[in-house]
C-alpha cells in the first residue's frame, strides 16, 4: 500500500528510553502468539497487514538519530517481506515444538536498521497455523499492541481489502493527552520524592527469584481458563480480576518456593506491576503510557482467602496514589540520561522485586485474520534489569490465557510454576465459595519499583 511518507517524528524520552533498555539477558519485546483454524493463505495474510499496518507510522520507521535527538524517520527501504515471513513445517507442530520455536525466536534481538517488529508464520500448527508477533517495547505497550490486532483483524472471516472500522486509527479521535498533562502537573519535588523513596527500600527478599541470570530464558503457557468462571468469583467477593490475578500469582509463588525448601512465611515478594495511564479512545497513538508500582505480595500468607483480601487491599490503595504517574515520568527523566547511567538506574530500581506481572484486556470477542479465525491469543511480558520472571494474564472472547517468560537460572522447571498459577485460580474458588464481599480497607502502601511491561 503507497501513501505519503510521514515527516520525522522526535521519540518522546519514554520511548527512548524502553528503546535503550536491552540487555544481553534481557530483551525489550513484547512476544505473542496467534494461534488459527485451518491452512494459511498466505499471499492473502501478507496482503491484508501490508494494507493495514502501515496506518501506524511506526510499522514503516525506524529509529534515526537526527540532530542529537531519536527520532522516527520513515524507512526508504521498507519491505513487508522482511517483517512477515514464512517458516514452513515439515509436520504438524505439537505443543513442544511450537515451545521450542518460541523460545528460539524469544533468544532473537530485532534488527535495529529497520522498523522493530517481526511475524514469524509457521503453517502447521495444531492442525491449523500460528504467528509470531514481535514488537519492540518502544513502539508500543500491551494496550497498544491490542489496538493493533483489533485493527489488523476483522469480526468475520469474510472481510475485503478495506480495514475493520473496529480501532481503525483514521477513525479514532484523539482526546486531550490526560495521561501526559497529569504527569507534566506533577512536581518535581512529588516525583523526586517517589524516586528517593524507592531508592532507599531494601532489595526485595532473598530468594530463588533473585539469583543471577544467565540469559537462557523459556516461555510456557496451558491451556485459557474460562472468563466466567474467574469473574464470578471476582463479583461473589468483591475485587477485581486483577485482584484475582496477583493472589494466584502470590499463592502460586509460595508453594513454588516452599517446594524447594524456601521458608515462604518471612518477608513478603515484592512483584512489580504493570498500571496502565492511556485512555483507550488513544491507544492508536501507540507508544508508551503505563506506569509501574511494587506490590508486596502476600506470599507469607497461608490462608487462600486471606490472600485475596490483602492483594484487594494493597491494589486499591495503589490505585489512589501517584506511584504510577511517578514512575512514568521517572522513565522519561531516565530517557535523557546518557545509557549506562540508564542501566544503572534501572539495576538498582529492578533489585527491590523479583517479578513482573501484567494484564491485558484482549479483544472481547472471536476475530479473524486473512479470513482464519484467531483461537488463542499468549502474550508474554519482557522484563528489565535484574528481574527475571514474568507473569502475563491476556483475555480473548471469553478465556483468560495465562503465560510464564522466565530466565532458567532463577525457574528451571517452568512448566511447574506455570500450573502451580493455574491451581492457584481453583484454590482460590474453592475458597471463596463462602465468602462475603469485604469493606473497603485503607492499607498503607506499599513501595514501587521499576520494571516492564
Amino acid at each position: 500500500m503507497s501513501k505519503a511518507h510521514a515527516a520525522p517524528a522526535v521519540m518522546t524520552r519514554r520511548d527512548h528510553a524502553w528503546h535503550r533498555m536491552d540487555t544481553e539477558k534481557n530483551l525489550m519485546v513484547i512476544n505473542s502468539i496467534l494461534l488459527f483454524e485451518g491452512r494459511v493463505d498466505m499471499e492473502r495474510l501478507v496482503s491484508t497487514i501490508a494494507h493495514r499496518l502501515p496506518n501506524y507510522p511506526r510499522f514503516t520507521q525506524k529509529v534515526v538519530r537526527l540532530r542529537g535527538r531519536p527520532h522516527w524517520v520513515e524507512d526508504d527501504q521498507f519491505d513487508i517481506t522482511r517483517h512477515v515471513e514464512l517458516e514452513r513445517m515439515e509436520h504438524d507442530l505439537p505443543h513442544t515444538g511450537l515451545h521450542e520455536h518460541l523460545t528460539r525466536l524469544a533468544h532473537l534481538p530485532l534488527e535495529r536498521d529497520r522498523p522493530m517488529w517481526h511475524m514469524t508464520v509457521l503453517d502447521r500448527v495444531n492442525g491449523g497455523h500460528a504467528i509470531v508477533f514481535r514488537v519492540h517495547h518502544c513502539i508500543t505497550d500491551g494496550l497498544g499492541l491490542v489496538h493493533v490486532l483489533n485493527h489488523l483483524t476483522d469480526d468475520n472471516g469474510l472481510h475485503g481489502k478495506t480495514p475493520s472500522p473496529v480501532g481503525h486509527p483514521h477513525r479514532a479521535v484523539a482526546h486531550n493527552k490526560v495521561c501526559s498533562a497529569v504527569v507534566r502537573g506533577l512536581s518535581w519535588l512529588k516525583i523526586a520524592a517517589h524516586v528517593a523513596r524507592l531508592s532507599i527500600l531494601w532489595p526485595d527478599a532473598h530468594s530463588q527469584f533473585k539469583a543471577p541470570m544467565t540469559g537462557a530464558k523459556q516461555l510456557v503457557w496451558l491451556p485459557p481458563l474460562e472468563m466466567e468462571r474467574v469473574r464470578a468469583m471476582s463479583k461473589r467477593v468483591g475485587v477485581t480480576l486483577n485482584d484475582v490475578w496477583v493472589a494466584a500469582v502470590s499463592g502460586a509463588l509460595r508453594t513454588y518456593l516452599s517446594e524447594r525448601g524456601q521458608r515462604p512465611d518471612g518477608r513478603a515478594l515484592r512483584a512489580a506491576v504493570t498500571f496502565n495511564l492511556r485512555e483507550k479512545a488513544n491507544a492508536f497513538q501507540l507508544g508508551n503510557e503505563f506506569g509501574l508500582v511494587a506490590v508486596d505480595l502476600p506470599t507469607n500468607e497461608d490462608n487462600p482467602a486471606e490472600r485475596l483480601r490483602l492483594s484487594s487491599s494493597r491494589m486499591t490503595a495503589i490505585k489512589r496514589s501517584h506511584q504510577p504517574r511517578a514512575t512514568m515520568a521517572f522513565l522519561s527523566i531516565a530517557g535523557c540520561l546518557p545509557t549506562a547511567l540508564q542501566h544503572f538506574a534501572l539495576n538498582l530500581f529492578t533489585s527491590k522485586g523479583s517479578v513482573v506481572l501484567t494484564n491485558i484486556e484482549g479483544p472481547a470477542s472471536r476475530r479473524y485474520l486473512a479470513g482464519s479465525r484467531l483461537t488463542d491469543l499468549i502474550c508474554w511480558v519482557p522484563q528489565a534489569g535484574k528481574l527475571g520472571v514474568g507473569l502475563a494474564f491476556i483475555s480473548y472472547a471469553g478465556q483468560i490465557q495465562l503465560a510464564l517468560f522466565v530466565d532458567t537460572d532463577l525457574v528451571p522447571d517452568p512448566d511447574r510454576l506455570m500450573q502451580l498459577t493455574y491451581d492457584a485460580f481453583e484454590e482460590l474458588e474453592l475458597a471463596t465459595q463462602d465468602v462475603e464481599a469485604p469493606q473497603p480497607a485503607e492499607p498503607a502502601l506499599p513501595g514501587m519499583v521499576i520494571g516492564a511491561s
